[in-house]
């Protein structure tokens, strides 16, 4: 998990991608829902080449979305993990 906080970080560096850079919360809404709903049909076809790379990829959003939080100082990944441990136990 470390490795792709620190690549997502490295793409929303300045001199990282234009596109990532310029993401937001609010503009990556919809390809999440988008990859949620890839992840979902995956799993009903039981493919688990197809399951691994669209479950990366709804990992890839939360992790998207926790590098931006965190370059705005309101919370990070390590929060998003704790509370679902939290919740879990």
């Amino acid at each position: 998990m470390d490795r792709l906080l620190e690549t997502l970080r490295a793409l929303r560096a300045p001199d990282g991608c234009p596109w990532d850079r310029e993401q937001t919360h609010e503009s990556l809404r919809p390809h999440l829902l988008e990859e949620a709903a890839e992840a979902v049909d995956a799993l009903a076809e039981g493919d688990d080449g197809a399951m691994v790379e669209e479950l990366g990829d709804v990992l890839l959003h939360i992790a998207f979305h926790a590098v931006i939080a965190e370059e705005e100082g309101r919370w990070g990944f390590a929060d998003v993990e704790r509370t679902l441990n939290e919740k879990l136990i």
